[in-house]
């Protein structure tokens, strides 16, 4: 595993940190979300802002998780040069590609449904990032909002959605979170995934960052297995149906072919983002979606 990069000289006044203490500090969390729909925390971004209108975002990668994770899962975060594994990646006074990918310009003309469709009166794009679950068009990354300080807490149910990269969760015993394996493999693999360190009562350490990475990269192992596993099932089933006769294949979506055209006209030209694109057209599958658009050009 290589090191992560800490004495890089910067190379532009937009790579470069601004001095002083930031005056507003706003943050989320970098999540990958899996074709299973679990999230995978990859890194931090913070939206800085100091004197004299001066602002910088920093983009922190959590190295202890991305290097565990295959190319099926995460392929980098858009906008950084992850091969030269920097502990930050400043952007002074710019704005930068992640945030650009998946956020409303000012020069949109839904500009302010988008905003009032989250609760905000002014314009702020990261602010508006935070509050949704936005993904732009070519990866499978999101942003939720992040704490300021970690938490060290006590295990409940309800507590696994609050916590974060950093936290510290306190257990009596492993068997105590759940009552099924299915379950504390759910749980195990949320709290391996987002960075999280278990202590028993004591202060004992029972799941740490070197912990976690072993733990990790089996049990990504084990959910591939378990996929490829039920999709070969569903091919059985699906085999044995057709021998009896009584399977005939999902139903073709129907798509107007107008309103698809000029979705796919508004797409192309940046008006709509994919997700708008989708909720038009009432496709509710990206790989329908796309297949429907090029079925289109033939």
């Amino acid at each position: 595993m290589q090191a992560v990069v800490t004495d890089w000289k910067p190379r532009n006044i937009i790579t470069t940190p601004l001095a002083g203490t930031p005056t507003f500090i706003n943050s989320g969390i970098i999540k990958a979300v899996m074709t299973s729909g679990e999230k995978i925390s990859v890194g931090q971004i913070d939206y800085q802002e100091f004197d004299e209108e001066n602002f910088q975002y920093v983009i922190t990668p959590y190295w202890d998780i991305i290097d565990i994770l295959p190319a099926n899962v995460f392929q980098g975060i858009p906008g950084i040069k992850m091969e030269l594994r920097l502990k930050h990646y400043y952007r002074a006074n710019y704005i930068p590609t992640f945030i650009v990918e998946r956020t409303p310009s000012e020069n949109r003309e839904d500009l302010w449904e988008l905003l009032e469709s989250v609760g905000l009166d002014y314009y702020d794009r990261f602010e508006w990032l935070l509050r949704t679950d936005m993904r732009a068009a070519n990866d499978n990354l999101i942003v939720e909002r992040r704490r300021q300080e970690k938490q060290i807490q006590n295990y409940t149910q309800q507590s696994i959605a609050t916590l974060q990269y950093g936290d510290t969760v306190i257990i009596d015993r492993m068997e105590s979170i759940a009552t099924t394996s299915a379950r504390l493999s759910e749980i195990i693999f949320k709290l391996v995934a987002n960075g999280i360190d278990v202590v028993d009562k004591d202060g004992q350490q029972i799941i740490d960052s070197t912990a976690r990475q072993a733990m990790l990269q089996v049990m990504l192992v084990q959910r591939t297995m378990e996929r490829q596993e039920l999709a070969k099932k569903r091919r059985q089933g699906i085999e044995t149906a057709k021998q009896a006769g009584k399977y005939h294949g999902r139903k073709p979506i129907e798509v107007d072919e107008n309103t698809l055209r000029q979705v796919a006209k508004e797409l192309d030209s940046g008006i709509i983002n994919v997700t708008e694109a989708m909720k038009r057209t009432g496709i509710a599958s990206r790989s329908t979606f796309y297949r429907k658009l090029r079925q289109l050009e033939r």
